[in-house]
């Protein structure tokens, strides 16, 4: 039962302060864009991200995340387009969220400046053959809560909801500002008052330096501030490359004794001149620490490697016969 009592916690927990904060992630800093959808077609190149990331491994009904995203420029227009999927589960929820986004570029000194919206679609699901209740009956494969406000079926729902930031980038630094979930909008599962849960409007800052130290090794410094205005978290970075071919970094995430959460290993390198892989690996810091086991989080980037969508109109080419 203690085991039932920690999944339905977790679940009910998911369904408000889940939907606070943004998923969770380590690796942040290899993909500027899922955090910030201004930094898309900065690359000036399409860029592809793909990663896996298991949170408190050991802890039943734990965060899993899954994402895929694609940013590419516009070279003709000054723009970026791209689409940005991404599926979470926790406990008994599960929520899917597929948006597309839109940014203009602006040259700004020997840098870019980008201003990007997006807007999509959120799904939220409950299972609730995998909520318990203390007076329930489960025996024989039988699925009662005795419990009027919950179900032993399947909830799902969904709302659109917008994003905006601004990003600008250069040879040595990168830096931008988000905010997701602008209108706070309200995802009800299945016009069921009891399952109707706020998607909170939350914001991201974030700064990555990129500085040479030797002719073959340089350091990328990183900070990242998560808030919904309410809640703050922030992670601390350094990251070493080699030869552009090998990196190696570490992660403080916390910033006093109530927010300290975890400290990360990472490394990665590439699998061909356009593939990278990278692997990190979180020390759980908190309360948590007794019941997890830390977290994994894997990432594979593929970089076309040439500039994408660059080019002049071809000329109006006028035929007598039309």
């Amino acid at each position: 039962m203690k085991k039932n009592y920690i999944l339905l916690v977790i679940s009910l927990w998911a369904s408000v302060a889940a939907a606070q904060q943004p998923a969770q992630f380590s690796l942040w800093m290899l993909n500027p864009y899922g955090r910030n959808i201004a930094a898309g077609g900065l690359e000036k190149t399409l860029v592809a991200t793909a990663g896996y990331r298991a949170q408190w491994v050991g802890l039943e009904g734990s965060p899993t995340t899954q994402y895929i995203n694609v940013s590419l420029p516009i070279s003709l227009i000054g723009s970026g387009v791209g689409v940005a999927v991404e599926n979470e589960n926790i406990g008994a929820r599960s929520g899917l969220s597929v948006k597309l986004s839109y940014n203009f570029i602006k040259k700004l000194g020997n840098g870019q400046l980008s201003f990007g919206v997006a807007g999509g679609i959120v799904q939220g699901t409950l299972d609730g053959a995998k909520l318990r209740t203390p007076d329930g009956d489960y025996a024989q494969n039988v699925i009662d809560h005795r419990d009027p406000l919950l179900n032993a079926v399947s909830l799902t729902g969904s709302v659109t909801t917008f994003d905006a930031g601004v990003f600008y980038k250069n040879d040595k630094l990168e830096i931008g500002i988000s905010s997701g979930n602008l209108t706070e909008p309200k995802l009800r599962l299945e016009n069921q008052k009891v399952a109707e849960v706020r998607l909170r409007r939350h914001y991201t800052a974030m700064a990555i330096g990129h500085f040479d130290l030797f002719s073959s090794i340089s350091v990328h410094p990183s900070v990242l501030i998560k808030s919904d205005g309410t809640e703050t978290q922030m992670d601390f970075s350094a990251m070493f490359r080699y030869a552009d071919n090998f990196f190696l970094g570490a992660t403080f995430r916390g910033y006093n004794a109530s927010s300290q959460d975890a400290a990360v290993i990472y490394a990665g390198f590439k699998l061909s001149p356009n593939l990278n892989l990278a692997y990190a690996y979180d020390v759980t810091l908190s309360a948590l620490k007794s019941a997890s086991q830390g977290s994994h989080e894997v990432l594979l980037q593929y970089n076309f490697g040439k500039e994408f969508g660059r080019g002049r109109l071809p000329p109006i080419i006028y035929n007598p016969r039309f």
